[in-house]
């Protein structure tokens, strides 16, 4: 089995070109959109998503998902009301650049049935609107922790609400991937990014750390899982919004996935 490889381009350079170029080089057919041309894909007018769509296409790069920052927030400081509306720009953003796939998050807090009433009208906007809404489990909200995480896919299980597991992100707050996560994902995976860190949440590239990422993807293997891995090395910078590798470091990032690959 050999799994697609996406990415969080921005972090090889603030260029597209470069990304792109990039990508190409490294036989990356699939890119994780989260900002460009200076700005986060939810400030990107339609106009510019179609403009980065056809230039992707002109290195052979298609756009496996939306990178959103939707649920970034302290639910205490923050109104459902504007995470809301950015599910349904992210959507729209969505069908504009071709994927049905939108990374989110779950707000800041710690009442499960306040986050279930916040989430609720934005799995109903992606059913309606056919797509998959893939929490991924960043590290302080609410959704980052396994125990969190397993009561919400066991509430919201559905085409359009999946999973997108960081491995990095789990090691960061005392969780590993084998140890917690899974097998009990599994049903829910729609698809992993890959970064590792060490047990002092140092992100480093995968295999590198104690984030189990090589156990994890033989395991997943043997199921016969099939998604997309997305490199997000985070390995000069790592943000609320994002990270930054640049070329060198985004490079290792690559080349560290595809020995583990290689040797399943």
């Amino acid at each position: 089995m050999s799994w697609k490889l996406s990415a969080f381009a921005d972090e090889i350079d603030g260029d597209i070109e470069v990304q792109f170029a990039h990508l190409k080089e490294n036989g990356i057919g699939l890119v994780d959109l989260r900002s460009a041309y200076g700005k986060n894909v939810m400030a990107l007018s339609d106009e510019e998503i179609a403009s980065y769509v056809a230039r992707a296409a002109d290195f052979g790069v298609t756009v496996n998902c939306i990178g959103s920052p939707v649920n970034k927030v302290v639910m205490a400081d923050s109104p459902a009301e504007a995470e809301l509306d950015k599910t349904k720009r992210a959507i729209e953003a969505a069908k504009l650049a071709g994927t049905n796939r939108i990374r989110f998050f779950t707000p800041q807090g710690d009442d499960f049935d306040a986050v279930c009433a916040w989430i609720e009208p934005q799995i109903k906007a992606a059913d309606e609107a056919g797509v998959v809404l893939m929490h991924e489990n960043d590290a302080k909200y609410y959704g980052a922790y396994p125990d969190n995480a397993k009561k919400l896919v066991e509430r919201f299980a559905s085409p359009s609400f999946r999973f997108a597991f960081d491995f990095a992100n789990t090691v960061q707050i005392g969780f590993r991937a084998m140890d917690d996560w899974f097998p009990w994902l599994l049903p829910y995976l729609e698809t992993i990014h890959i970064k590792d860190a060490r047990e002092d949440g140092k992100v480093v590239p995968a295999g590198e750390g104690v984030g189990q990422v090589k156990e994890t993807l033989a395991w997943l293997k043997a199921q016969g899982w099939e998604g997309v891995l997305s490199i997000e090395p985070h390995l000069q910078f790592a943000g609320d919004r994002g990270g930054f590798s640049g070329i060198e470091s985004f490079q290792i990032a690559t080349n560290a996935i595809k020995g583990i690959m290689a040797g399943l």
